[in-house]
């Protein structure tokens, strides 16, 4: 057999290994470094979207305390993300509009103002 002929699928080998099988190793790499830096007290993401912050660590599991006093078990690999905390600035807009007193009269019995 020639070279030449064994050049297209070579080619098709490294462009396949290059686009697809690297990143994809990429990805994972990362993946399990978030879930590594995943301590109690973080809060996450899950992949449904629900966000919590992180009770209690097991192997395979995590709680997650999503509201005050809720609480729900999920297993480690449906964490999305790691979320930061929003930094707050003063640069939030204020609604200081004066209020009429046209806004403020009493509704009718026909709940008209």
């Amino acid at each position: 057999m020639n070279i030449a002929q064994l050049l297209p699928i070579i080619l098709l080998v490294l462009v396949f290994y290059l686009f697809i099988i690297r990143p994809q190793g990429k990805r994972r790499r990362e993946f399990l470094d978030m879930q590594g830096k995943t301590t109690v007290g973080s809060r996450v993401m899950l992949t449904s979207g629900i966000f919590g912050t992180v009770n209690a660590l097991n192997d395979e599991t995590l709680t997650l305390e999503i509201a005050p006093g809720v609480e729900i078990e999920a297993h480690r690999n449906v964490v999305a993300k790691i979320v930061e905390p929003a930094a707050i600035t003063d640069d939030a807009p204020v609604d200081d509009a004066p209020v009429r007193e046209a806004d403020q009269r009493p509704l009718d019995e026909d709940g008209k103002a």
